[in-house]
């Protein structure tokens, strides 16, 4: 896809990677968005806050832990640019 949105970079907390659950559903509606061609969808900020570890995102998501990593690596090139 050219107009996938970016991966949400993850939270290093106690040497291992997690995600804001709020910027994971976020990802999810841009993607669905994406390839459904509709409006960008808004942030749900109402919810409260829980964070997801890197072995649960890659089961949610469908892929490995190499994937995750290949795509966590993307997202900070686009950061860094």
């Amino acid at each position: 896809m050219t107009n996938e949105p970016d991966f949400p970079l993850p939270i290093r907390m106690r040497g291992r990677l997690f995600w804001r659950r709020s910027e994971l559903e976020l990802y999810k509606r841009q993607l669905i968005a994406a390839v459904g061609g509709v409006a960008d969808p808004q942030s749900l900020s109402d919810q409260i806050e829980t964070f997801v570890p890197a072995e649960q995102v890659a089961r949610e998501f469908g892929f490995g832990r190499r994937t995750l990593g290949r795509r966590i690596a993307e997202s900070s090139k686009v950061e860094a640019a």
